[in-house]
């Protein structure tokens, strides 16, 4: 299957529009101007590339601009550009969503958090937290312009716009989806602009990519959009493409939270990945936009990449970074720099990298002081972000190459398994057959936080830059590692790598995708509160890589060294659900292999006492309590191949929109009881029920999906009571369905869960009834 970009929407600071941003580009304008959003003494820099004039109002319903962003409004904006440019409407024909950022309405709620933090008793629900989530984006972005059949939000830092078109792409191949508007967007905000002060990475002068004088990135905000279409869709309403979307790899290099591998050694590979994706290979390219931070380490780490990867081809092949115009756009980036990538491609310019004048020896690269007109056959654009999840994209012009391999087969799907599930909660840290514990009847759990002992779990010296969300989950992936059989993915070192994984194709090795909803929202607060308190000064270069939403799974991946595909979901009080899915739909795609997936929560006072009822609509019916619960997903394939037995079989899943009525109709009846329940079970006198729906949280609109499902007469268990009424108790659910399905006490269990406005399913059953 080919894979067309058909429309391409873009909102910089150099543009309204993907035209006007390109030809500026092009003309080697620079956007970094003195910063007027706000001011923060003690600054180092005082520049940023921001998009002028810019406001909520212009997108927001009427009277509804208090709960959106200006990263909403840079959403909405460049993914009007990109359907009406693909001649695409939602309405008429099914598109799904998926969104890449980090700061969502940080901007419009950071100082709303450090006023409330001097008096927790005064919290309370407050439509202007709305936008905080980084889920309200894709929200908006379907009120304004939807509706999408699915939407997902996903972080991975700075390669999170990236990421976005990479899942949108395994969709497309999997033959999960026909048409899919990916992309990111990111406004500036206090909390990142002194947060990567406290780096010391900001140049307080317009930044130089690959120059020797270069000292630091400085900051950008914009969005950016990709229709992309399957070649089959695309040609049957008689559209053309823009360019084709090749190949595409995501890996992470298990290293460090924020300092890049200096040798490049996983940039690398997940170049070759994309290249090989693509069935292309370095002689076939012609131009590289590349991360091109500006920052002495990125800079060093990305040259040596580009030169392992290309080869004698790097002499060639034209580089540039679009960040020495626009500045790092954080979550937008990698959205924005693939749609400059297309444009450049559809229009035979390659741009320029502004700053750079004298190339650093260490950077020795074919590089574009000024735009060059000439043919591109294919380009790839490199997003790397917090954490080391890099990510690689490879486009070209349609029709240039032979069409991949696989292009006139019909999209496979692979079989899924779960092979181990882990939680961490107020009955602590158990295993797959543990989680049936959340069933048994008992007491509330207490108030507060969870015991963990952390020195029973993991090596406290390695864990010592872990906060309290990253131990969580990184001992709930490690129980389910350990238990399935992969703890060899652990490494003897912090950051030690493990020289066969250099090679190794990035889908063939562990990841995780594990959200929270709201992120470390205390973290962000307390932050916030020194920052107006005290000044740029007090921003802690310790506690900022820790607020970005992708943490606590970056922080996994290094302790554990898992280096295959690595990012976090947030879709509010479906988050543990959203990220599983995903990692169903990944593994299916073929993009994966062993993926572990879930949620992590804390407890806090202002996700119980405003952000929960306003956004999630969580309105506590009982103690809240906290915790992580994972599970460990891999292909029915690889666990043949290694001779490893599944405890539950993916036999179905679906996610949607809107209300969800009528979703679970096309959902398998129930299970019976068959082979894979013991003959002595059977013999018992009192048979266990051959099937169960386990939800999180009693919420009536999820009875409202059941109704008219095969389920709708099927028990129900609910977990909250148990683990605690908060927005991972699904997480909880998926865990105990794992447990009665390991322990055969069921033979199927339709795991059930949702938020405002959206819903998940996932159909487990026993091995041997999928």
């Amino acid at each position: 299957m080919r894979i067309w970009v058909t429309g391409i929407g873009v909102v910089s600071p150099l543009g309204r529009g993907a035209s006007e941003t390109m030809d500026r580009l092009i003309a080697g304008e620079r956007a970094f101007a003195p910063l007027s959003l706000f001011e923060i003494p003690g600054t180092r820099g005082r520049i940023a590339a921001e998009v002028r004039d810019l406001s909520p109002e212009e997108v927001a319903p009427p009277g509804e601009a208090e709960g959106w962003s200006r990263t909403d409004a840079m959403a909405v904006l460049s993914a009007r550009e990109a359907l009406g440019h693909a001649g695409i409407d939602p309405r008429a024909v099914p598109v799904d969503l998926v969104v890449g950022g980090t700061t969502a309405g940080m901007f419009e709620t950071e100082d709303l958090l450090a006023w409330l933090s001097h008096d927790p008793s005064a919290i309370a629900p407050l439509k202007r937290m709305l936008s905080h989530p980084l889920s309200s984006t894709a929200d908006h972005v379907r009120a304004a312009v939807g509706p999408f059949r699915r939407a997902r939000s996903v972080c991975s830092a700075c390669s999170s716009g990236a990421n976005a078109v990479l899942l949108g792409a395994a969709w497309l191949r999997a033959g999960l989806s026909t048409r899919v508007l990916a992309g990111g967007a990111d406004g500036l905000c206090r909390l990142t602009y002194t947060g990567f002060g406290a780096l010391a990475a900001v140049d307080p002068e317009p930044c130089r990519p690959f120059d020797r004088r270069r000292a630091g990135l400085n900051l950008g905000e914009a969005a950016a959009f990709l229709l992309l279409e399957s070649e089959d869709a695309a040609r049957a309403r008689g559209a053309e493409p823009i360019v084709e979307l090749r190949g595409w790899a995501t890996g992470a290099e298990a290293h460090h939270i924020t300092n890049p591998e200096r040798e490049g050694r996983t940039a690398a590979r997940v170049m070759r990945d994309a290249l090989r994706c693509a069935a292309l290979t370095p002689s076939d390219l012609d131009y590289v936009n590349a991360h091109g931070t500006a920052t002495p380490l990125n800079d060093v780490m990305e040259s040596a990449a580009l030169r392992a990867c290309l080869g004698p081809e790097v002499n060639r092949i034209a580089v540039s970074s679009s960040k020495g115009q626009i500045g790092h756009t954080l979550g937008a980036a990698g959205a924005v720099e693939a749609a400059i990538t297309a444009l450049a491609i559809a229009r035979g310019v390659m741009p320029p990298t502004g700053g750079l004048e004298e190339v650093d020896p260490e950077c020795q690269l074919a590089h574009l002081k000024e735009a060059r007109e000439a043919p591109i056959r294919s380009a790839m654009s490199n997003s790397f972000g917090f954490g080391g999840t890099d990510s690689v994209l490879v486009l070209a012009q349609p029709g240039r190459f032979p069409p991949p391999l696989d292009a006139g087969i019909a999209p496979r799907r692979r079989s899924v398994v779960v092979t181990a599930a882990a939680t961490i909660g107020p009955l602590g840290v158990l295993a797959s057959r543990g989680g049936a514990a959340y069933l048994e009847p008992g007491p509330p759990p207490a108030e507060g936080a969870i015991p963990f002992n952390t020195a029973a779990h993991l090596d406290l010296a390695r864990a010592r830059r872990l906060d309290r969300a990253g131990r969580l989950t990184t001992a709930a992936i490690l129980t389910a590692l350990s238990e399935a059989g992969l703890g060899g993915a652990v490494q003897a070192e912090a950051g030690a790598g493990d020289p066969a994984a250099d090679v190794a194709p990035s889908r063939t090795l562990p990841g995780a995708i594990v959200g929270a909803s709201f992120g470390s929202v205390d973290a962000s607060t307390a932050y916030m509160r020194r920052i107006y308190d005290k000044g740029a000064k007090y921003a802690s270069p310790a506690d900022f890589p820790n607020l970005v939403p992708s943490s606590p799974v970056g922080h996994a991946s290094i302790y554990l060294g898992l280096r295959g595909p690595v990012f976090a979901m947030a879709d509010l009080g479906a988050t543990a659900e959203a990220a599983m899915v995903t990692a169903i739909e990944l593994i299916t795609a073929g993009e994966g292999e062993a993926l572990a997936a879930g949620s992590v929560e804390e407890t806090s006072p202002m996700i119980e006492r405003c952000l929960g009822p306003i956004c999630s609509q969580v309105v506590s019916s009982g103690v809240r309590s906290e915790g992580a619960a994972v599970l460990l997903f891999e292909s029915a394939a690889r666990v043949r191949e290694r001779g490893a037995r599944p405890v539950a079989v993916v036999s179905w899943w679906n996610s949607w929109r809107g209300d969800g009525v009528g979703m679970l109709a096309g959902a398998p009846a129930p299970a019976r009881l068959g082979a894979s329940v013991d003959v002595a079970l059977r013999a018992q006198a009192t048979v266990p029920s051959p099937a169960a729906v386990f939800v999180g949280r009693e919420e009536e609109r999820l009875v409202a999906c059941l109704q008219g499902s095969p389920w709708a007469e099927v028990r129900r268990s609910t977990l909250a009571s148990r683990s605690g009424d908060h927005e991972g108790a699904g997480g909880f659910a998926a865990a105990a369905a794992v447990a009665a399905l390991a322990s055969r006490d069921l033979a199927s269990v339709l795991v059930v869960g949702g938020a405002p406005d959206r819903g998940y399913a996932i159909l487990l059953v026993a091995p041997g009834d999928a």
